[in-house]
């Protein structure tokens, strides 16, 4: 199973951050390398249906400039990499093979809540195209300024966070790719705040993963095995999470989420 989230470990004991993109989940996977943690994934942790175990699934790492500075003005230096691609606003890295985990046990999840000035964050949408009749779909979805709209080599136009999800199912529909997307920076005060963690249950944990479950309702695991319906995979993931630690955590300044999440894969 493929979810939205990210992998790391520390000594053998897989950690899975799993958040919506403007959640800091970037910017703490990297602090947490930087603190001796081990990359399995950034974007897609993949959790074994049948043993439960976490499989790394390396990619880049895609940074924007606001997690740069945020680590330049900490004086931290970037954990040993290889850059993949740099333009002025993001840049991809590879890390380099001795900073990459390998397949574990999951010791402890942890949903990553949306901070508050999240809520309004808008989203830059590149399409292969945009035919008049999707554009008929997609404009009430777009933010009110439809001058945002560029009809450059490939069209781009800006939307609510909050509606991407519905952008991706109408451009399905209609057969036209979306090329990327990109959400704007977590304002720079959220990490001024003091970091929140609450401990929840595994049914609570097993639901909440769910959202971020990267299988449509095509997907062959539930198709084959479930039906056709994601809520055939709460029980089996309860049971997975039987043995791990479950938590909520709201994050905030970086050292003390650090710390925190240090904690629990030390218990």
């Amino acid at each position: 199973m493929l979810f939205h989230a990210a992998a790391l470990s520390y000594h053998g004991k897989g950690v899975i951050l799993a958040a919506d993109s403007g959640c800091g989940k970037t910017t703490t996977t990297l602090a947490l390398v930087r603190q001796g943690f081990k990359f399995l994934s950034d974007e897609a942790s993949a959790l074994g249906l049948n043993d439960g175990m976490l499989t790394p699934y390396p990619r880049s790492l895609l940074l924007r400039m606001g997690t740069l500075k945020l680590f330049e003005q900490k004086g931290w230096e970037l954990p040993s990499h290889q850059i993949a691609l740099k333009t002025d606003d993001r840049m991809a890295i590879h890390f380099s093979s001795a900073l990459l985990g390998d397949k574990c046990q999951p010791h402890s999840l942890i949903i990553m809540r949306r901070p508050d000035e999240a809520d309004d964050r808008t989203c830059q949408v590149t399409l292969d195209c945009l035919p008049d009749r999707l554009w008929a779909h997609l404009q009430p979805l777009s933010t009110p300024d439809i001058q945002s709209l560029k009809k450059g080599f490939f069209p781009v136009f800006k939307v609510k966070e909050a509606n991407v999800n519905k952008v991706y199912e109408v451009c399905e529909e209609q057969g036209v790719l979306v090329l990327d997307v990109t959400e704007s920076a977590v304002a720079s005060r959220y990490y001024e705040k003091a970091p929140h963690l609450q401990k929840i249950s595994k049914l609570t944990a097993a639901i909440s993963l769910l959202q971020y479950f990267l299988g449509s309702y095509r997907s062959a695991i539930l198709q084959e095995d479930f039906q056709g319906s994601v809520a055939g995979l709460i029980e089996p993931l309860v049971n997975i999470l039987a043995k791990v630690n479950c938590y909520q955590l709201t994050p905030g300044h970086l050292d003390q989420t650090v710390e925190i999440i240090n904690r629990i894969v030390s218990k």
